[in-house]
């Protein structure tokens, strides 16, 4: 009697969410392996849009054979807005910038790493003492909103797709008592839950707090997750830096020396890792998401000439080297988020 063929266990891993989708195959398999997936977390939470990395992996039962391993990428569209993702269903982050005056402008990422001409608004200009924190979609329109801290509100404004956020967009106010933060910041879904989340510095303390994002324009109520945070001149909302699907955190002590915080699944972080030096060259620093396209959380920064770098994710908490994607005038604008 001839002996049977191999049985093979299949697994198919989503490598960018840190979750695991799992397709058992039992009996003999001939040569056809079929495996879905929904575009959904093992959870059931539905992603962002963008690229992901699969990883389909088989092994004979019978130890019989060779093993089966392949890798390739799919990419989600027609879901949830990628972080930063402004304009639209193209899983670009992009970039806004605020003249002294306040009016804002957006930069989109074109997926090649670079950015777009600029788009300048039309509507009403802020308070130039605004913060605006781009954020998660609020309004369920396919595109990423806009939190801005005007005078001690902290507002969810929902400018619509493609379109530049302005102080004449339609927004809700989330709540007072804002002004006591010198730093707001997203680092997009922190604590894996599928809504962007927020984090506050508090002025007077440096202690650090976490706010949950929730299925509309709220936040939950705050979480502490560090203190005395004072020696960071930035802090940093960067992405999900080393594709564990939680969002994370940098931050550019007085030396220049750039940290590198992980989230965890409860808002907070884990201790801090040294992730270069030499950075206090630059007067602003955004974490924009993925500009290149490769479904990595890039980061750019200015420097004090007025130049625009993109740093290009490796998607294991580091960066390659740096890109020239402005070549000046970076300085007329009072800030960048």
């Amino acid at each position: 009697m001839s002996k049977p063929a191999s049985l093979w266990q299949l697994t198919l891993r989503d490598v960018y969410s840190g979750d695991v989708v799992r397709s058992y195959g039992g009996g003999e398999t001939r040569g056809r392996v079929d495996v879905s997936w929904d575009g959904r977390t093992a959870a059931g939470r539905q992603v962002p849009n963008g690229r992901y990395s699969w990883h389909l992996a088989a092994g004979t039962a019978d130890g019989q054979g060779e093993d089966l391993s392949l890798t390739g990428v799919v990419s989600v569209t027609g879901g949830r807005p990628a972080w930063r993702d402004m304009a639209g269903n193209d899983t670009q982050g992009d970039l806004l910038a605020m003249d002294p005056a306040g009016l804002v402008s957006m930069y989109r990422g074109t997926g090649y790493g670079e950015l777009s001409a600029r788009i300048a608004g039309t509507g009403a200009k802020f308070a130039p003492s605004s913060v605006l924190v781009p954020f998660g979609d609020v309004n369920a329109d396919g595109c990423a909103d806009v939190l801005a801290r005007v005078g001690d509100q902290l507002r969810a404004y929902r400018p619509g797709c493609d379109k530049v956020v302005s102080a004449s967009s339609p927004y809700t106010v989330i709540g007072s008592g804002w002004g006591q933060y010198d730093v707001l910041t997203s680092p997009g879904d922190a604590n894996g839950d599928g809504y962007t989340d927020l984090v506050a510095r508090q002025a007077s303390t440096g202690d650090v707090y976490f706010y949950a994002g929730t299925a509309d324009h709220r936040v939950k109520t705050r979480a502490r997750i560090g203190t005395d945070w004072k020696l960071y001149k930035k802090l940093v909302g960067a992405g999900d830096l080393n594709h564990d699907g939680r969002g994370d955190l940098l931050g550019v002590d007085a030396s220049g020396v750039l940290w590198r915080y992980y989230s965890t699944s409860t808002g907070g972080v884990t201790a801090r890792v040294k992730a270069g030096n030499g950075w206090g060259v630059y007067s602003s620093l955004v974490g924009i998401g993925d500009l290149s396209g490769d479904g990595c959380a890039d980061l750019v920064a200015r420097d004090t000439a007025g130049k625009l770098f993109a740093y290009d994710s490796t998607c294991t908490g580091l960066y390659g080297s740096r890109r020239l994607v402005g070549s000046g005038g970076w300085n007329g604008f009072k800030a960048l988020f």
